[in-house]
């Protein structure tokens, strides 16, 4: 696989995090809109919504000689962590619910439903249950089944997780996520 495919590749699992900075950016932009019309608020001679500006300059400019050491230290930390968050939320690249399957011509990308509807009916097929009763979730390294037997009738999980396996290698998924399965203890009328 060449780099152009390998770039293809992680373009279409990773997604950016511009909803994150749009959210910020809107928040900032509220604070300023807000200053703002306090600020006309007073220059027009008129009471203020919540405080006048002069009013917040005193109680910020105020601040450190009022509080204890440790409050200023607990008021640095927080806001030490919430700048820290946003920055790795920032730096690092999201994930699309998407898996990669292995092609040697090309970029072959599957959605994660698509993948989860397959792996359900296979799980089905290995349960020997009807429809509705399997429900498959497919995340980035694993693959969560949740079996509803027929009343009566046993389910064994080790064969359906080992279809599943198999059904992940035949379709060549990268990278192979593991699979649990749980069965439910009440059993439903067969469908």
């Amino acid at each position: 696989m060449g780099q152009e495919h390998t770039d293809i590749r992680e373009r279409e699992l990773t997604s950016g995090r511009s909803p994150a900075a749009v959210t910020v950016a809107l928040l900032i932009l509220l604070a300023c809109i807000y200053a703002l019309l306090e600020t006309a608020l007073k220059a027009l001679g008129q009471e203020p919504l919540l405080a006048a500006p002069d009013t917040w300059w005193s109680r910020v400019s105020a601040l450190p000689p009022e509080m204890e050491f440790a409050g200023q230290v607990a008021v640095g930390l927080c806001v030490m962590v919430f700048g820290l968050v946003l920055l790795a939320h920032g730096l690092r690249r999201g994930r699309r619910a998407r898996h990669a399957l292995a092609c040697e011509d090309g970029v072959l990308i599957v959605d994660d439903q698509v993948l989860a509807a397959g792996l359900a009916r296979r799980a089905r097929a290995e349960a020997g249950v009807g429809r509705g009763q399997a429900l498959v979730t497919v995340h980035r390294d694993r693959v969560e089944v949740q079996l509803s037997p027929t009343s009566g009738i046993p389910v064994n999980p080790a064969s359906v997780v080992a279809g599943l396996e198999d059904e992940l290698r035949t379709n060549l998924v990268t990278p192979l996520p593991q699979v649990f399965v749980r069965v439910a203890e009440r059993g439903v009328i067969g469908q």
